[in-house]
């Protein structure tokens, strides 16, 4: 009798340690997938404010009020909340773009990208400032975004710039 109750004590400890060791999998395999996901969110959203940064040079924000709004959406719509959009509108001194003919903004150097909330990505920057065509770096900027999933999409729905250095 003893060794029937022994035999069952193994058996139960042994399915026991089954049925752990794939719920440990299970949750190793879900703790990867949110990493991969965290990661490929982290990408798109980098991948974002690089492919805006390429659009400043062609929003100029001393244009006309009406030629700025078609710029901006043209330019930057697919790229920032219609929000922001309306904020820089009404104040185009204080959004990224085009001031002068030259210097322009050429890019946005990412020096940083933080998640700050569920579906909210904080990402630091520089914006590369260069001059008649040539690719040395004759200022830079400090901008900060913070990039919202929106309705599904990746947005930029704040925006802080600093002032210019070298």
């Amino acid at each position: 009798m003893k060794k029937g109750l022994v035999l069952i004590l193994v058996l139960l400890l042994s399915i026991s340690l089954v049925a752990c060791t794939t719920a440990e999998a299970k949750l190793g395999k879900e703790s990867k997938q949110i990493q991969e996901t965290q990661n490929n969110d982290e990408e798109a959203v980098n991948s974002l404010v690089e492919d805006f940064g390429k659009r400043l040079q062609l929003v100029s924000l001393l244009a006309p009020e009406d030629v700025l709004e078609e710029s901006m959406q043209e330019n930057y719509g697919e790229f920032v909340a219609p929000s922001l959009l309306k904020e820089w509108l009404k104040d185009p001194v204080n959004a990224p773009g085009r001031l002068t003919s030259s210097p322009w903004p050429d890019r946005i150097e990412i020096l940083g990208t933080e998640k700050i909330s569920e579906g909210a990505y904080e990402v630091k920057g520089e914006i590369i400032e260069v001059a008649n065509g040539s690719d040395e770096i004759v200022e830079k900027r400090p901008i900060t975004l913070v990039v919202e999933k929106i309705e599904g999409k990746w947005l930029i729905n704040d925006a802080h710039i600093g002032e210019n250095s070298v």
